[in-house]
């Protein structure tokens, strides 16, 4: 998730847990008789709520309240949504001629074609997606046991270097994973 998304995120679970610990902490405090809490609660006016429910104005507060959470909500709730499908990338060098286009998920699969073909790896997966307006080719490779860490992040870097010089000058990043399987004792 990016880093506004998740500040959004963030804000919005302290708010909820800040409020829900204070009317948590009130209900407490007023069960146990706690002096202060017992005052302020035999305070409040219950008949308060019939005549703001009798008053014309009180369907524009709630419709304000249900605009705010409607504004707060649904950024929140996109926000989490998983990526998405990335669409084709406009290579470097495309002109007045014309444009020069690929699709990422095409560059992802003949990575995975061509990793999944040396016996080092143990399993090759290479994704194109979308997650929130950044455009990424993820390649996830599993390697056996008994090769060294510098020799298979020398095979995914040349990988991952020939995929950037695909894509040079357009929005694409790049991400390789590398999952070591555990040695047999």
């Amino acid at each position: 998730m990016n880093r506004l998304p998740a500040a959004v995120h963030r804000f919005t679970t302290g708010l909820i847990g800040l409020i829900l610990l204070v009317v948590g902490l009130a209900a407490l405090a007023w069960n146990l008789e706690v002096q202060p809490f017992v005052d302020w609660m035999e305070r409040i006016d219950t008949g308060a709520v019939g005549r703001f429910a009798d008053g014309g104005w009180w369907t524009v507060v709630l419709a304000g309240i249900v605009l705010l959470t409607l504004l707060w909500a649904i950024p929140l709730v996109v926000s989490s949504i998983r990526p998405g499908k990335s669409d084709d990338v406009e290579l470097d060098g495309s002109g007045e001629t014309g444009t020069m286009t690929v699709a990422p998920k095409l560059i992802a699969a003949a990575v995975a074609d061509e990793l999944s073909g040396d016996t080092m790896f143990t399993s090759v997966s290479a994704r194109a997606l979308n997650d929130r307006a950044r455009s990424i080719i993820r390649l996830e490779v599993t390697a056996r046991p008994d090769h060294s860490y510098p020799e298979i992040a020398e095979k995914v870097g040349v990988v991952a270097d020939h995929i950037r010089e695909a894509v040079e000058g357009s929005d694409v990043h790049v991400q390789a994973f590398v999952h070591l399987e555990p040695r047999k004792r």
